[in-house]
């Protein structure tokens, strides 16, 4: 007794492992969005976005710096003097060297931006960049949700199509015994039982290949959700209301508005800079130091140096650069609209044709689940008729065949259902208010 026990305990716990724990699929969804890979990147994007706007933002504080020179000439420099200073005729010139060989530099240098064009521009386009980036953000969410989704159901229509199948042959084994035993009797054919195994056979090959499938998919599953262990989904395909869903825009046509906004500031930078000098305050204060090293005169002496002041810069012609910079931009700006206008018109179709596929799939579900009532009374009729002796195993096999089919376009309009309502939530941008 107790060695049956143990069989049964191992039995069970190997059964538990092949097939995992079940998962609703908003448990699959909320593990995917923590541990699906790429919305780390695209998270991580998104931070790497945020420092670079602080990067540069940290360009309008003052910049302090220490600075230090030592010069040593072998040669000193030459200077000419004029010989009239001497009393000597004009326009004549007599060379001199002027200095001492050791000169020491150190300063402290403050440097403190006013003014940039260039400068303002790139913190305006980083802090466009980073709405971009999360949209980015929220279309990579709503991606891994819809494929998270998409498999999920997958998975369950197979189950359904298993539990059917695993249904038919159950009853297709229940009419063979029925049929070996009248055999036995001389009342029926002994070929219409092989008739009968042949169709067990074909249809347990037929459950294996979706066993196959199945797991496959949940190989997928597991993947997207970043699961350490094995997922078994629900049991049943849960058919949902036909819905209406309100336009909440498209991302790409948000994105596509963005980059012309960030056009729009190069644009503005670069025509400021034809006629706005950049502008900078600069201070410094130091020492500079004199040496001389020959006998017996030997010193070196120490001066103060500062000042404070403005610096500015204002090109007065650059090769007509920035005006072909301007005329690019306004190129880019120009396939932008263009872009948004054609993303806004295959949007509008797109919504369209989902909305007709929605309402198309809907009524297939009503009109498969009448034709699997309408299959399973007929079969069930056949049956009848079977035991009566009124009909062939043939026409028996006939009613099934119909009826496994209508099960399983039953369960294949419920699917195309459910994607056809995740399509559309997709394209209305309603995941993420989900």
């Amino acid at each position: 007794m107790r060695l049956v026990i143990t069989n049964v305990l191992i039995l069970l716990l190997s059964s538990i492992n092949l097939y995992g724990q079940t998962w609703t699929l908003e448990q699959c969804i909320d593990s995917a969005f923590a541990n699906n890979q790429k919305i780390a990147i695209a998270e991580n994007t998104q931070e790497l976005s945020a420092l670079k706007h602080k990067e540069v933002k940290s360009n309008l504080l003052p910049k302090l710096s220490i600075n230090g020179e030592y010069k040593y000439f072998i040669e000193l420099p030459y200077q000419l003097m004029p010989l009239s200073v001497f009393g000597g005729p004009e326009g004549q010139f007599k060379e001199a060297q002027f200095g001492v060989p050791h000169n020491i530099n150190a300063n402290v240098l403050l440097q403190v931006p006013i003014y940039s064009s260039g400068l303002m521009g790139n913190i305006n386009k980083l802090e466009t960049s980073q709405k971009i980036v999360e949209l980015e953000v929220q279309k990579t969410y709503d991606q891994i949700y819809f494929e998270v989704s998409n498999i999920y159901r997958n998975a369950q229509l197979l189950k359904s199509q298993m539990v059917f199948i695993d249904s038919t042959i159950s009853n297709t084994e229940r009419v063979k015994k029925n049929i070996e035993l009248l055999a036995e009797q001389k009342l029926a054919n002994q070929n219409d039982v092989k008739k009968l195994e042949l169709k067990v056979s074909t249809l347990q090959s037929y459950q294996a290949n979706l066993d196959v499938k199945l797991q496959q998919i949940y190989n997928a599953l597991q993947l997207l959700t970043g699961s350490a262990s094995t997922i078994e989904v629900e049991d049943n395909i849960l058919m949902i209301d036909l819905m209406q869903y309100k336009d909440n825009g498209n991302k790409d046509i948000e994105i596509i508005q963005l980059q012309q906004e960030i056009v729009n500031i190069d644009l503005k930078s670069l025509k400021r800079s034809k006629y706005i000098p950049e502008v900078g305050f600069v201070a410094t204060y130091g020492t500079q130091g004199f040496g001389y090293d020959q006998s017996p005169n030997q010193f070196l002496n120490f001066y103060p140096i500062g000042y404070a002041g403005i610096r500015f810069s204002f090109p007065l012609f650059n090769g007509t650069v920035t005006n072909k910079r301007i005329s690019q931009k306004n190129l880019e700006l120009e396939n932008l609209k263009l872009k948004e206008e054609l993303t806004k018109d295959a949007q509008q179709v797109e919504v369209e044709n989902a909305v007709l596929q929605l309402e198309n799939a809907f009524n297939n579900v009503t009109l498969s689940e009448q034709q699997v009532d309408l299959a399973q009374a007929i079969y069930e009729q056949e049956e009848k008729k079977h035991k009566q002796g009124l009909i062939s195993v043939n026409d028996l096999m006939i009613a099934q065949n119909e009826l496994i089919q209508k099960q399983q376009n039953y369960l294949q309009s419920i699917a195309e259902f459910l994607a056809a309502d995740l399509e559309l939530k997709k394209l209305t941008n309603n995941i993420s208010n989900n």
